[in-house]
């Protein structure tokens, strides 16, 4: 008897907020009953086919671009994705305006998605804003992001815009998916 395949659940990010939406993605699989195996997005990340019957890849966009890792994941693999359940979760402080959490009106996301040919389901999340984490050059592009488009500006702000509702209710619309045979 071959064991249960799971969802491979893949997060690529710099300051972790892609790694705890993941494993929220992850709890809510599993409340489900679904199995989940999470990895760290890297050049090297593959799913097995023996093993994983989806895939949801959660990845932030850092300063306009995703990780070259995630392009290279789905061309790679893009044979198999094409015949398994795949959501693509992209975190990003533009998502904090309600209106820019659709690939039509998140212009990262859409020319993602024109480039790298992926397959499934997407969402888009609002992360988070930790000035007090970020190294000097970052804070400074960041806050100059901010201040184009409006959002805050404060060197000690922490803010938290995530939608964990959404989050958790885009897990369990994945986790009703028929598993791929």
């Amino acid at each position: 008897m071959s064991p249960e395949k799971s969802i491979l659940i893949v997060h690529g990010g710099r300051f972790g907020q892609s790694e705890k939406i993941a494993r929220a993605i992850m709890t809510t699989l599993e409340e489900a009953g679904r199995g989940t195996e999470l990895v760290p997005l890297t050049a090297a990340t593959a799913p097995d086919p023996e093993r994983h019957e989806g895939l949801v890849l959660v990845t932030s966009v850092r300063y306009g671009h995703f990780d070259r890792n995630a392009y290279r994941l789905i061309t790679r693999w893009r044979s198999w994705l094409v015949t398994v359940p795949c959501q693509l979760v992209t975190v990003s402080l533009t998502a904090r305006k309600p209106e820019k959490r659709t690939p039509e009106n998140h212009v990262y996301t859409r020319k993602f998605l024109e480039t790298s040919d992926w397959p499934g389901r997407v969402e888009i999340v609002a992360g988070v804003l930790e000035y007090p984490r970020y190294n000097v050059i970052d804070r400074s592009a960041i806050q100059l992001i901010m201040k184009m488009t409006g959002g805050p500006t404060d060197k000690t702000a922490s803010i938290e815009y995530t939608d964990w509702d959404q989050v958790r209710r885009m897990a369990e619309s994945f986790a009703a998916l028929p598993p791929a045979v």
